[in-house]
C-alpha cells in the first residue's frame, strides 16, 4: 500500500485542518480543567494552565453530575424496548401475543443493562474494571468543555473514550456523519497473533523489548458506505492493514454539544460562555495581583531620620529612637496603595460575572438528588433545568448518547448470541430518562387509578380485568424483574389442585372417623343392652 493512501496520511491531511479548532478548545480547557485537553505537545513531566479561578471547573464539575444523573440515572433504566408500531398494531397479533413479547423485551432490558453495568475485566485486559458511568462521566466532561466527544462500545462492552486531539471528523452538509480517523498508541503484544502477523512483527520485534520502546501507533478508519448502508472499520499499523470489516450498526458514538451548520465539530458550553469564563479568571488574577501588593509591608525613612534598618526589624513592645510629634512617627512611614474605589469596582464587576456563571451552571439552583432512592419525578426535575441552563441542547445530547448505544449494544449482544435474534423492524427504542421517564412512572400510576376505579363498580367488573396481565405490566412499570417472585398460572392452578385434593384428603379422613366413631359407639350400646331372659 502506497503511504499517499494510508490511513495515517489521510489522519495527517484532516489533522492539519482542525488546528485552530483544537486551539480554541484547548483555551476553553486551560481555563476550567486542563487535563480534559492538555497543551499540544504536553507529556505527564510538564506544567499543567493553572487558572486563577476555578469557578468555571466546578461549574463544569456540577453539570457533569447533572447530565449523567439525568441520562444514565442509578437504580432506573434510561431506555425502553417497544414492540414497533406495525407489530403493536397489527390485526393478527392477539392480545396474549403482544403481552408475551413485552414481557419478553422487558427481559431483554434487563439484560442489556446488566452487560453494560457488569465491567467485567477480559483474558487480553489487565484485570482493571472500569464502570460504565464513570466513563460516561469522562464523556461528559470533554463533551462540555470542548464540545465534542467521541466513544465506542468495544467488544467486551466497555466504553472507551476518546480525547478530541485522538480524532478527526467529517459530516456532510446535514451534520450526518460521514467518518471517524482515529490516532490511538497501542502496545502490539495486545494485538492477537493474526493481526500481529499481518502488521509485520516478528517474535525478535516484539520480545525482550519495554513497554515504552514497543509503543505504536494504531489508525482507525470508521467510514459511511452510501451504497451498502453499512460502516466500514479499517484498522493500520505500520502502514498495514490489520482489521477490516462492515457493520451494520456503528460501534463508535460521536456527540456534538452545539453543531452550527456547515462544521465538522461541535462547540461547548465553555465556549458559549468564553466570555464570562476569562473575564472571570483575569479578574481573579487582577484582584489577586492588587491583594499581593496590598499585603506587602515596606518601611520608608525620612533621609534625616535618626531610626536604624535593624530597629525596624526588631519584635513589638521593642524601643526606638525616632522623631515623634503629637504621638506620631514623623520620620518613618510605611508604604501605602491608595486604589481602593478602583479595587471595589474590581470585585464589583468579578461578582456579578460570577453571579452570571452560577446561574448558567445550576450552581445556584437546588441540589442534585442523592441516595440510593431516586424518583422518576426528581430526574425529571434535574432534566427540565438542564434543558433551560443548557439552551435546548439536552434533549440533542440525549438523542446521541443514548439510543445509538442501546441500539449497538442490542445488535452487539444478539450477535454473540446473549440475546436471541429478532426481525429488525419489530422492535423500537425509546430513551425513557428526563420526561419520558415520568411519563412512564405517569403511566403506571393511571393503570393503578383506572384500577382502583374499577373495582369501586364491583366484582361483576373486576372479573373484566385479567389480573396475570395487569401484575406483568405493573412489575415491568416498576423495573421489577425477580423469576419465580410472580406465581404463573400453571403454579396457581397446580396449587389449588394440590388444596382440593388436601381438603378431599381431610374430609375422607374425617368421614373415616365418624363412621368408626359410629360403630364404636353401636358397639357400646349393644354392650350395655340388657340381656332377654334376666
Amino acid at each position: 500500500m502506497g503511504t499517499d493512501n494510508t490511513i495515517e496520511s489521510r489522519w495527517r491531511s484532516e489533522d492539519s485542518k482542525r488546528w485552530e479548532i483544537l486551539d480554541r478548545a484547548r483555551l476553553c480547557s486551560s481555563l476550567t480543567k486542563p487535563w480534559v485537553l492538555p497543551p499540544k505537545g504536553h507529556d505527564d513531566n510538564q506544567k499543567l494552565p493553572e487558572p486563577f479561578s476555578s469557578l468555571a471547573s466546578r461549574g463544569a464539575t456540577n453539570l457533569e453530575g447533572k447530565l449523567l444523573l439525568s441520562l444514565f440515572p442509578v437504580g432506573i433504566p434510561f431506555f425502553k424496548l417497544r414492540p414497533s408500531q406495525e407489530f403493536r398494531f397489527n390485526p393478527e397479533v392477539t392480545p396474549e401475543v403482544l403481552q408475551k413479547f413485552e414481557q419478553m423485551l422487558f427481559i431483554h432490558e434487563m439484560a442489556m443493562m446488566a452487560t453494560l453495568e457488569s465491567s467485567k475485566s477480559t483474558p487480553r485486559s489487565n484485570g482493571k474494571r472500569n464502570g460504565f458511568r464513570s466513563r460516561k462521566r469522562a464523556a461528559i466532561s470533554q463533551l462540555l468543555i470542548t464540545g465534542d466527544v467521541l466513544e465506542q462500545l468495544t467488544d467486551d462492552y466497555k466504553i472507551k473514550v476518546f480525547r478530541r486531539d485522538q480524532y478527526v471528523t467529517q459530516r456532510d452538509s446535514g451534520g450526518e456523519v460521514q467518518f471517524h480517523i482515529i490516532k490511538e498508541r497501542v502496545d502490539p503484544l495486545t494485538l492477537t497473533t493474526e493481526q500481529q502477523a499481518k502488521a509485520g512483527y516478528g517474535e525478535e520485534d516484539l520480545l525482550g523489548h519495554n513497554h515504552t520502546d514497543r509503543m505504536v501507533d494504531l489508525y482507525t478508519l470508521v467510514e459511511w458506505q452510501p451504497v451498502s448502508k453499512t460502516w466500514l472499520i479499517k484498522q493500520e499499523v505500520r502502514n498495514k492493514i490489520i482489521v477490516e470489516s462492515e457493520e451494520k450498526i456503528t460501534p463508535f458514538f460521536a456527540t456534538p454539544y452545539e453543531l452550527a451548520p456547515q462544521e465538522h465539530y461541535g462547540r461547548g458550553i465553555v465556549e458559549l460562555n468564553l466570555g464570562d469564563v476569562r473575564s472571570m479568571n483575569e479578574l481573579t488574577m487582577s484582584i489577586l495581583d492588587f491583594a499581593a501588593i496590598s499585603s506587602k509591608m515596606l518601611f520608608a525613612k525620612d533621609y534625616n531620620s535618626q531610626v536604624r534598618d535593624e530597629e525596624l526589624a526588631q519584635s513589638s513592645g521593642s524601643v526606638i529612637n525616632a522623631r515623634v510629634q503629637s504621638g506620631q512617627i514623623m520620620d518613618v512611614g510605611v508604604l501605602r496603595v491608595d486604589k481602593m474605589q478602583d479595587f471595589n469596582t474590581v470585585v464589583m464587576t468579578r461578582d456579578s460575572i460570577r453571579k452570571d456563571l452560577a446561574t448558567t451552571m445550576l450552581m445556584e439552583g437546588e441540589s442534585t438528588p442523592r441516595g440510593e432512592r431516586v424518583t422518576a419525578y426528581q430526574v425529571s426535575r434535574v432534566a427540565g433545568e438542564l434543558d433551560q441552563a443548557l439552551a435546548g441542547a439536552f434533549g440533542a445530547i440525549s438523542d446521541s448518547q443514548q439510543v445509538p448505544l442501546v441500539d449497538r449494544l442490542r445488535y452487539q449482544m444478539t450477535r454473540d448470541k446473549l440475546l436471541p435474534p429478532m426481525p429488525d423492524d419489530s422492535v423500537e427504542i425509546e430513551a425513557v430518562t428526563g420526561i419520558a421517564a415520568l411519563s412512564q412512572a405517569a403511566d403506571g400510576q393511571k393503570m393503578m387509578s383506572a384500577f382502583q376505579t374499577l373495582s369501586q363498580f364491583g366484582p361483576e367488573f373486576m372479573q373484566r380485568v385479567n389480573m396475570d396481565v395487569f401484575i406483568d405490566l405493573i412489575m415491568r412499570y416498576s423495573g421489577v424483574h425477580e423469576p419465580g417472585l410472580i406465581k404463573s398460572p400453571e403454579e396457581l392452578q397446580a396449587e389449588q389442585q394440590a388444596a382440593q385434593q388436601q381438603a378431599v384428603e381431610a374430609q375422607a379422613k374425617q368421614k373415616g372417623v365418624e363412621v368408626l366413631g359410629n360403630a364404636a359407639e353401636a358397639s357400646m350400646m349393644n354392650e350395655m343392652a340388657p340381656q332377654e331372659g334376666t
